[in-house]
């Protein structure tokens, strides 16, 4: 399967360059090898059907983290709903793009064993609105703040500059 690591000494930016580089690999034939699933579904289930998408291709993403230690530190209230194994749709953004090219951006505060946080990583997902399609590949960022004012302004500076 799907094949990535983490040591429990990275850095938020060594944690998101492994997991660029898995994106990079994966994103496309991830699409691929279920594209007939995807475009049947999205006519019932329109952008929910990205949430599908996730679910390929992020959980050895998050499981990886779990194993080497790594925890994410979320502060889940009722009602919140996960994609991907780790992405909460409260804690991202959507407010760029076209709609055959929307971006939003997801973020996740990564914290070591101790339950020190070692940083957020920012998941920048782009997808169609007028009908099933990823665009682009996912572009992975990260923060060293990871208090939620402090990174919806980095992504606000990030997405507008």
């Amino acid at each position: 399967m799907n094949t990535i690591s983490f040591r429990q000494d990275m850095s938020i930016k060594e944690i998101g360059g492994q997991v660029q580089s898995y994106v990079n690999v994966y994103w496309k034939k991830t699409l691929d090898n279920h594209r007939e699933e995807f475009l049947k579904a999205f006519p019932e289930l329109e952008d929910a059907t990205y949430g599908l998408y996730l679910d390929k291709l992020l959980p050895p993403v998050f499981e990886s983290l779990e194993q080497s230690g790594y925890i994410t530190i979320q502060d889940v209230k009722k009602g919140d709903f996960f994609i991907g194994q780790g992405l909460n749709f409260r804690q991202s953004m959507e407010k760029w793009g076209a709609d055959n090219c929307r971006s939003r951006v997801f973020w996740v505060v990564i914290a070591d064993q101790q339950k020190h946080p070692v940083g957020t990583m920012l998941f920048d997902f782009y997808h169609s609105h007028a009908g099933f399609d990823v665009p682009h590949a996912p572009q992975i960022y990260t923060l060293e703040d990871t208090e939620r004012g402090l990174i919806v302004a980095a992504v606000k500076q990030i997405k507008e500059n």
